[in-house]
């Protein structure tokens, strides 16, 4: 997630030429105007696939591992707030920083493997600071990241196995087995 925050700010300062800071943060406010963001839930994934694929062993005993990926379409929001000591440089500003989501920010987005599904509407979240407002606006953006998340196991290329198996009612259902250069 931070290389996809990192390439979302980036953009918006280049775009907007404005400071972009985190919501939630014990750091000094930069001066009016400035974005803030925070990602209200991350990496929602209700549907996913498994890839099986052989690959070469790590292990210098055997010759090949199977390594399981899970492939998966992960959705993501972040909350987007606008400040200004002016309600219509806020505003404007908010409308700028959504069309940058909606359409300038796609080169970005291309580059880290992120789709914007949605840009929701710009709604004013004003706030009263002692005996003044600070104006804000702000809206929300749902993305949808390609994930793929790996899994080595080890196979067993060959085995031994000494004694007898019995079955539930204790007869002898197998005896000394040995087995080497498994192939199935």
């Amino acid at each position: 997630m931070k290389g996809i925050k990192d390439s979302l700010v980036k953009g918006m300062q280049e775009h907007l030429h404005v400071d972009v800071v985190p919501t939630d943060t014990a750091a000094r406010k930069p001066k009016h105007p400035y974005i803030s963001y925070k990602i209200t839930n991350s990496l929602d994934s209700k549907t996913f696939s498994l890839v099986d694929e052989v690959v070469e062993s790590y292990n210098p005993d055997f010759e090949y591992d199977v390594e399981v990926t899970r492939k998966e379409q992960a959705s993501f929001t972040l909350s987007v707030n606008v400040y200004s000591d002016n309600n219509d440089e806020a505003h404007e500003l908010a409308i700028k920083t959504a069309d940058w989501f909606r359409f300038h920010g796609y080169f970005y987005f291309v580059e880290i493997n992120v789709a914007v599904v949605n840009v929701t509407n710009i709604t004013d979240r004003a706030a009263r600071i002692v005996d003044d407002y600070e104006a804000r606006y702000g809206f929300d953006v749902r993305f949808r990241a390609a994930r793929a998340i790996k899994k080595r196991i080890e196979t067993i290329e060959s085995h031994s196995f000494t004694g007898e198996v019995k079955n539930a009612i204790g007869e002898t259902v197998l005896t000394t087995q040995k087995r080497s250069e498994f192939d199935g």
